[in-house]
């Protein structure tokens, strides 16, 4: 998310300068018989060169454009040279039908570091889960390392790019046996102050077996959403995301998830979200809820 709202507007100011000029003047004559000649006309004073139009302003020193939680897709702006963006979670997501349980994963965290260059490095460490039983099953999810560069803005527009690797560090059956990779494409459009619509399209790749029937799992990933912004920095979402396969042998499905995000001061976001993957797939239906938090240390 990306969080990915993106409301911004560009900004262009245009400066003139006056031209002045002055007059000639002439010295009056100390008699009739002495004849001064007139002073020289003071110089003319050039016209001062038009200002230099102001370039748009940049989207990405907002605090809801850089945080890429809760929403399906990535926000496309990186994080600021020298700064450090750290977002972190807590998901409870409900199966019924075949397989009923409770999934419960936390922190979900994911340190932003920003290179300068419109380029920034990722590190998403282990979160810790608990698949309700019996027997109730403890352990951890996988980590990933990544970068994200943002390639540029206009007034309305920002878009780059992002590429998560997973590793294998996880334990079973939270862990998919192997490394995977995740790239996207984001991009955010302002449509008005309030109004805004962001998207992602990803191609993942992930390992999805077990150690002795190793497998994986390819699939497309587009995702688009929108942002109203209201007063008191609170920001309300709705979004639409689809995956082509969602494991090994198995199709596709469509969801959206909607929720808030509310900015406490310049640094620190608040958000909430619910997401429904709609339809049955192998006779099991998902939801989950979900909350979390940003923090952004530096400028």
């Amino acid at each position: 998310m990306f969080n990915r709202s993106v409301a911004f507007a560009g900004l262009a100011v245009w400066l003139c300068a006056g031209v002045a000029g002055a007059g000639a003047q002439v010295a009056p004559q100390s008699s009739p018989s002495a004849v001064v000649p007139p002073a020289s006309p003071a110089p003319a004073v050039s016209p001062a060169p038009a200002a230099t139009p102001a370039g748009p302003s940049d989207p990405c020193t907002s605090l809801s454009n850089l945080v890429s939680r809760p929403t399906f897709s990535t926000a496309a702006c990186a994080v600021k040279p020298r700064d450090l963006l750290i977002e972190t979670g807590y998901t409870n997501a409900t199966t019924s039908g075949n397989g009923a349980g409770n999934l419960v994963t936390y922190p979900q965290a994911s340190v932003r570091v920003g290179l300068g260059h419109n380029l920034e490095v990722d590190l998403d460490p282990d979160s810790l889960a608990r698949l309700s039983g019996p027997p109730a099953i403890n352990g951890t999810t996988d980590s990933a390392i990544g970068a994200k560069y943002e390639f540029g803005y206009t007034s309305n527009l920002v878009y780059g790019v992002n590429v998560l690797y997973t590793l294998a560090t996880g334990s079973p059956p939270f862990t998919g046996n192997g490394n995977g990779i995740l790239a996207n494409l984001n991009a955010g459009l302002s449509l008005s102050p309030a109004f805004s619509l962001f998207a992602t399209l990803g191609y993942n790749e992930q390992s999805a077996g077990t150690p002795v029937v190793p497998a994986r799992v390819h699939d497309v990933q587009p995702s688009l959403g929108a942002t109203l912004s209201l007063p008191q920095s609170f920001d309300v979402f709705l979004e639409g995301y689809d995956q082509s396969a969602t494991a090994p042998g198995l199709g596709g499905r469509f969801g959206y998830d909607t929720g808030f995000q509310k900015d406490v001061g310049s640094r620190l976001q608040l958000d909430f979200n619910y997401f429904d993957y709609l339809g049955v797939q192998n006779g099991a239906h998902l939801h989950s809820i979900g909350f979390g938090a940003a923090y952004l240390v530096g400028s």
